[in-house]
C-alpha cells in the first residue's frame, strides 16, 4: 500500500518506520510533521495507532487493512526470523532466544507460551485499542501492547473511511480507488505488489485444528477473527454494489452471472449479463467515477478516545443496573 501511495503522490507521500513496536504516532507528532512539510498528501505507518479526525485543521481520511489472523501470525514469525538480529535488544527479549534457528512450528509454540499463557493474542485488535488511551479510562488487561476489546476496535473501525481485507486485495483496491475518486483524488493502486497474499496451499501443513500447535494458533485470536469476519462481509457487500455500477472486467461480470444462475435465478443471470453489457458499452469504468461533493466537518476528536469512552460508560451503566 505504501508503494501504491508513493506511486500516486510521489514525494508528497511519507512512509514512517520506527524499530520499537510499542511506539505510537500521536496527533502532536503528526502535527509537527505537517508543520515541517505542509504539502504532504498521505502517510503510511505501522505506528499510526492514534486516529485523529483532523490534523492541523485538515480532515483526515483513515484507511487500514485487516488480515486473516492465522496468516498474519505466520507472516510475523517469518518476518521476525529474517530480521531478528537487526532488532533492538528490548525487542529481541520479546521472542525466544533461538528464534532465527527454530523450525516455524516450534517457534510458534514457544512464542505462544511466552505471550498467551493467560490471555488471547489478538494483535490486530490490540493495535487499535492502544494502551495509553484505554488505561486513562481504567481499561486494561495487563498487556503492554494494547487492550483486547473487540467492541472498542470495531467501534473505531466503523468510523474509518475505509477498511480493506488483505486476502481480498483486488476488491479492496477497486473499492478504495472508487471511494477516493468520488472525492476528486486519483490514485494508482492497481500495480500494488501483493507480497502478503497467502493462499491456502501456502500455509504450513500443521495449521489445522488436529495439530496441537496449529489448534492453538487458530484459537488464540478470537477478537481478531470476529473483527476480520465482520469487515470482510462489509467489504464484499460494498464491492457487490460497486460491480452493479462500474465495469470491473469480464471476470467479475462472468462471476456475477454464474452466481445468479447457480442460485436458480435464470432471469437474474440474464439481468446481470445485460447490466454488465450496459456498463461496458457506456464506458462506466472504475477510473471514470465522477467526483461528488463531500461535506467534511472538522473535528478534534480522536476515534480511540471516543470509542473507549463510550465502552467504559456503557459498562458503568450496565454494572449500575445489574448491581
Amino acid at each position: 500500500m505504501s508503494a501504491g501511495l508513493r506511486n500516486s503522490f510521489e514525494i508528497l507521500h511519507f512512509h514512517h518506520f520506527h524499530p520499537d513496536p510499542f511506539y505510537i504516532l500521536t496527533r502532536e507528532i503528526l502535527e509537527r510533521l505537517l508543520e515541517i512539510d505542509p504539502s504532504l498528501k498521505s502517510i503510511s505507518s505501522h505506528h499510526l495507532r492514534s486516529f485523529p479526525l483532523s490534523v492541523c485543521d485538515r480532515p483526515t481520511f483513515l484507511i487500514t487493512f485487516l488480515r486473516k489472523p492465522e496468516d498474519a501470525f505466520i507472516s510475523q514469525l517469518k518476518y521476525v526470523q529474517r530480521n531478528f538480529h537487526t532488532f533492538p535488544t528490548q525487542v529481541q527479549r520479546l521472542w525466544p532466544s533461538e528464534t532465527p534457528k527454530l523450525p516455524l512450528r516450534e517457534l510458534a509454540r514457544q512464542y505462544l507460551d511466552l505471550t498467551t499463557s493467560y490471555q488471547d493474542l489478538s494483535p490486530q485488535t490490540r493495535f487499535f485499542c492502544n494502551p495509553n488511551t484505554t488505561a486513562k479510562l481504567g481499561l486494561s488487561d495487563g498487556n503492554a501492547y494494547g487492550l483486547d476489546s473487540y467492541e472498542i476496535a470495531r467501534a473505531i473501525l466503523m468510523e474509518f473511511h475505509f477498511v480493506g481485507i488483505v486476502d481480498e486485495m483486488k476488491k479492496s483496491l477497486e473499492l478504495l480507488t472508487d471511494l477516493l475518486a468520488q472525492r476528486g483524488v486519483r490514485v494508482y493502486l492497481s500495480s500494488v505488489d501483493r507480497q502478503n497474499s497467502c493462499p491456502e496451499k501456502a500455509r504450513p501443513t500443521w495449521m489445522t485444528l488436529e495439530d496441537e500447535v496449529g489448534c492453538r494458533v487458530l484459537e488464540t485470536s478470537k477478537s481478531d477473527t470476529l473483527l476480520y469476519g465482520h469487515f470482510r462481509e462489509v467489504l464484499l457487500a460494498l464491492h457487490a454494489k460497486l460491480r452493479e455500477r462500474c465495469w470491473l472486467g469480464f471476470g467479475p461480470a462472468y462471476a456475477d452471472a454464474r452466481d445468479a444462475f447457480r442460485a436458480n435465478r435464470g432471469s437474474g443471470a440474464v439481468r446481470s449479463l445485460a447490466n454488465s453489457a450496459r456498463l461496458f458499452r457506456n464506458g462506466q469504468r472504475l477510473e471514470c467515477s465522477s467526483p461528488r461533493a463531500v461535506v467534511t466537518e472538522l473535528s478534534c476528536d480522536l476515534l480511540e478516545e471516543r470509542a473507549a469512552r463510550a465502552f467504559a460508560e456503557r459498562n458503568k451503566d450496565l454494572n449500575a443496573t445489574t448491581g
